[in-house]
């Protein structure tokens, strides 16, 4: 994709009622410290394919962080009974409107607000990337980055405010194979150029990225990896003995402070780590 081509972009989910308020009453923070978490969900399934929703949203809980990067988030279509006429027993219809949301379930729990931006879709379960936050979140848009057919990408942006200050916030998770990491990564820099062009900004996902391609591209945007600027391995799989950097944490307008290891239970929840860092608005 070169600079300025941005039909490519496919605009799925601009509509700002999307970025759903779930109960969340927080003011703004007045510290600059801003703890930040991504952490792919694995669609709520633990390395041994056992359901770990549970567990998951009990985890976040314990982190208290300003904003969550929440890739494969997983969605199952909601049935309801439906009688009918002569027949005691019920009949089960799906309601092709009404989702029950692994992301939505934790930011109702937890009374966080949340941005979803959907990018696989099945008849009968979706998953996609999703923003968590105690601060009130502008969804900005979700965006098709998908470099083949094979594998359904997106980009999720939403903006927070916090210590007085406006944060782009994006949420990517992309693809397998290096030639599409690369295009992807490129479409996402210069979107960042045309659209977000100053003030602080927070990319972080799913890259795949072991072979830290990523690092030297942003950086040339002016943007930081922060394992990478903290000297930290930022490894994150898989979770139980990790080896590879999969998951990268990109700042710009925000100083490092903190990578912080995560803790030994979250090894058996997802196939990736949690990636969480503190840091510090400048």
């Amino acid at each position: 994709m070169k600079p300025g081509e941005w039909s490519q972009w496919q605009i799925v989910d601009s509509n700002p009622s999307l970025a759903y308020k779930v109960r969340a009453t927080l003011a703004n923070s007045a510290t600059p410290d801003f703890t930040a978490v991504s952490w792919n969900l694995h669609k709520g399934h633990s390395p041994l394919g056992l359901r770990a929703w549970n567990a998951m949203q009990r985890w976040v809980q314990t982190t208290n962080a300003d904003v969550y990067f929440l890739q494969e988030a997983m969605a199952r279509c909601m049935r309801q009974p439906v009688l009918t006429a002569g027949c005691r027993n019920p009949l089960i219809a799906p309601l092709d409107d009404v989702w029950h949301c692994q992301a939505t379930e934790i930011a109702t729990a937890l009374e966080l607000h949340i941005a979803l931006g959907p990018n696989v879709f099945k008849s009968s379960w979706r998953h996609g990337n999703a923003i968590l936050s105690p601060h009130p979140l502008d969804l900005s848009g979700r965006w098709d980055i998908s470099a083949h057919r094979f594998e359904k990408r997106g980009l999720l942006v939403a903006r927070a405010t916090f210590a007085g200050h406006s944060v782009t916030l994006l949420c990517a998770h992309l693809a397998l194979t290096r030639a599409a990491r690369l295009r992807q990564m490129n479409w996402i820099a210069h979107w960042i150029a045309k659209e977000a062009p100053e003030g602080p900004l927070v990319l972080a996902g799913d890259f795949n990225d072991w072979r830290n391609d990523s690092v030297p591209l942003f950086t040339d945007f002016g943007m930081n990896e922060v394992a990478t600027m903290l000297g930290e391995s930022g490894r994150t799989f898989p979770a139980f003995s990790p080896a590879l950097a999969l998951d990268k944490m990109f700042v710009r307008g925000l100083k490092p402070v903190e990578w912080i290891v995560p803790t030994q239970d979250t090894a058996w929840l997802s196939d990736h780590l949690p990636y969480m860092a503190r840091l510090r608005v400048e």
